[in-house]
């Protein structure tokens, strides 16, 4: 598939890293000389150094043989440029980054269509939705929904007091629907356990299986049940606003206070927010915090756009003492920092929106992906085709590589933990655990033997994927 990046920022360059990766045939385009150097240095893509609101830029990228045109500036009207620009050249597929409401809203003049766009992606709304998530469900550091939420993965740092430490998997009583898929150690090493593994204390497990049985399962982990009501969030940039937005719309009540350094965003953040208290003042203070009751705080948000900032935050808020601490990274490298200091529960915008697009990259089977923070394992829900290789195989006769795990099965409405002798199904609903290594391996065993098809499909994949 022939896919162009318009934008060399963090968004794409994390989707050129991960298309690259999977043998897709990438040009970036970034007119910037020093990102567009990065590129050059350490990805195997084409790199063009212009503007990519450029017709003559496009045809120069190959537009006209374009699977998909890939949007994801810092400016949304270059992004709509593009993507309107796309839409002449018959690009099946559009795919813009918009940060403003005003373009996407129901007052808008233009519609998406209108603007060329067919997918509207928005990093920082995703990660304040994961966040939110993590508000909701604050026991874990990672979770995740399948299968319009019959499916459950979370990822939990384990207690020393744990019931669940130094005893071989196979033996654990988590029920019949849930299994583990993942074990990281302090080390970052990570694995896809058999049987036989233990899981000791400290490490951090990925969990799979039916959601109602993953919300009772504090216990085994020894995990208090923690209840979120007073929240503090730290920044006032696009991620907080939203994160802010969702939790004054939220069913649970939230008590929610912001602070922001930059008077002028403050000022906005008040005409905008209801029911939020937005206070002037520098996150890293550590009188700043102490004067806002910060050890009164059940969860902190640590979003101000700066992984030191962040990193500065949070440690002042783990000295308050405070249970749930959440962190916005913006450089993936920073993630083995976090990990160190003992703060586990991280967002990286550029990994969600890297995940949402990479779905759509996928054959036309794949219903949902996402990338584990610390990028060592993708989870991708598929529908079984009926002419997939797998289909009316035992799992145990599946020839599936080292490295790859199916974590659930779901049949007619009804989750399973499958076994060796479990039959595939057409028309299942798979939850797949794979490290990358083995995940563009994937379509070998679980998609249709047909192929993508042409660009009239691909387009129609449109449909499916929303």
């Amino acid at each position: 598939m022939h896919i162009i990046i318009v934008g060399g920022g963090g968004v794409g360059y994390e989707l050129a890293r991960n298309l690259s990766e999977k043998q897709q045939d990438v040009v970036v385009i970034e007119k910037d000389e020093v990102k567009a150097r990065r590129f050059r240095e350490s990805l195997d893509v084409m790199v063009i150094e212009d503007n990519g609101a450029n017709a003559a830029v496009l045809e120069q990228a190959g537009v006209k043989d374009a699977s998909m045109l890939i949007a994801v500036t810092q400016l949304d009207e270059i992004n709509m440029i593009a993507c309107m620009l796309a839409k002449k050249y018959d690009v099946p597929i559009t795919i813009g980054r918009i940060r403003s409401n005003a373009y996407v809203s129901e007052q808008a003049v233009l519609s998406t269509s209108q603007l060329g766009i067919d997918i509207v992606i928005n990093p920082e709304r995703v990660a304040a939705m994961e966040i939110s998530k993590m508000l909701h469900f604050p026991d874990a550091t990672e979770i995740e929904y399948f299968n319009q939420g019959k499916v459950m993965m979370i990822g939990v740092v384990v207690d020393e007091d744990a019931g669940i430490t130094d005893v071989p998997l196979h033996k654990l009583p988590l029920g019949q629907n849930c299994i583990v898929v993942g074990i990281s150690d302090h080390n970052g090493k990570f694995i896809i356990p058999g049987g036989s593994d233990v899981i000791k204390p400290g490490n951090k497990i990925y969990l799979l299986g039916d959601t109602r049985t993953l919300k009772d399962i504090s216990s085994l982990l020894h995990h208090e049940k923690t209840l979120i009501r007073q929240v503090t969030i730290l920044g006032g940039g696009m991620i907080a606003y939203q994160l802010a937005k969702l939790l004054e719309e939220s069913k649970q009540i939230f008590n929610v206070k912001l602070i922001e350094k930059d008077e002028h965003r403050c000022e906005g953040l008040c005409k905008t927010l209801q029911k939020t208290l937005v206070l002037q003042g520098d996150a890293t203070e550590i009188s700043m915090l102490r004067e806002e009751d910060t050890d009164q705080a059940d969860a902190v948000i640590s979003a101000t756009g700066d992984d030191r900032s962040n990193i500065v935050a949070a440690l002042l808020a783990r000295q308050f003492g405070v249970k749930k601490i959440i962190c916005e990274v913006m450089k993936p490298h920073y993630v083995q920092v976090y990990n160190a200091l003992g703060i586990n529960s991280l967002i990286n915008p550029r990994l969600l929106a890297a995940a949402q697009i990479m779905r759509l990259i996928r054959r036309e089977d794949v219903v949902a992906l996402s990338i584990l923070q610390d990028e060592k394992a993708e989870v991708v829900e598929v529908i079984l085709p009926e002419s997939a290789k797998v289909v009316n195989r035992k799992l145990a006769e599946a020839g599936l590589p080292r490295g790859m795990l199916i974590g659930s099965v779901i049949r007619n409405g009804s989750v399973m933990v499958p076994n060796g002798n479990t039959v595939l199904k057409a028309n299942d609903h798979l939850v797949i655990f794979a490290v990358p290594k083995v995940s563009a391996r994937l379509d070998r065993f679980f998609a249709s033997v047909e192929g993508n098809g042409d660009r009239e499909q691909l387009r129609n994949r449109l449909f499916l994927a929303e």
